[in-house]
């Protein structure tokens, strides 16, 4: 938190898209935040902001959500369809039926998909909301004029489903937890989660 102030000077000169939401709090937390509002001559929702941002941070790191895993022998992987940096994410990859990953390490992970292998698409704070067949060829194109920053692989038989799948529903049909918030996890029991789509189908 020494960087704190950095952090949100920063901050004033990159402007973002930014979504309001209510946290309720205990007394305690919200009279800190206060008082560092005043120490640092700073709104209360920056130093929120910049709170959060840091607990972001941290939770990152312990989840190791920069790791790959080797996925040598999945079939079945969970991609994060990336909302929590880019909100069009979703809607490129859902509209388009590819799965897709930006900048390094996170769009090598698109290589691991292998002609057959069953992606699920997974949008944070709503669940699975497509899924389909990877072709096995990965290909490229530029990001925001950043040359090949976007590794993309078409989906056949890509569906979209009416009801998304949530993150409880899918820890009960695996029966175990699963990590969200990663670019693209194994999910080698991931048949269990096509029994459940085609059921309620």
């Amino acid at each position: 938190m020494s960087d704190l102030k950095s952090l949100i000077k920063e901050s004033k000169s990159i402007k973002k898209d930014l979504v309001a939401s209510t946290v309720r709090m205990s007394t305690e937390m919200y009279a800190f935040i206060e008082g560092l509002a005043d120490q640092l001559s700073l709104s209360k929702q920056e130093v929120t902001l910049k709170l959060i941002e840091e607990g972001i941070k941290i939770a990152e790191k312990e989840l190791n959500l920069d790791v790959n895993e080797d996925e040598t022998n999945n079939t079945f992987h969970l991609l994060n369809t990336n909302r929590r940096h880019d909100v069009n994410d979703t809607e490129y990859m859902i509209n388009n039926g590819v799965a897709a990953a930006f900048y390094n390490p996170w769009k090598l992970n698109i290589n691991r998909i292998k002609n057959g292998d069953i992606v699920f698409l997974y949008k944070n704070g709503v669940g699975i909301v497509a899924y389909g067949k990877g072709s096995g060829k990965t290909l490229k194109k530029d990001r925001y004029g950043d040359k090949d920053e976007c590794y993309y692989q078409e989906l056949i038989d890509f569906k979209t489903l009416e009801k998304p799948l949530n993150a409880i529903e899918i820890k009960k049909i695996l029966g175990r937890n699963v990590v969200f918030l990663r670019t693209m996890s194994g999910i080698p029991d991931g048949q269990k989660i096509i029994d459940k789509i085609n059921k309620d189908t």
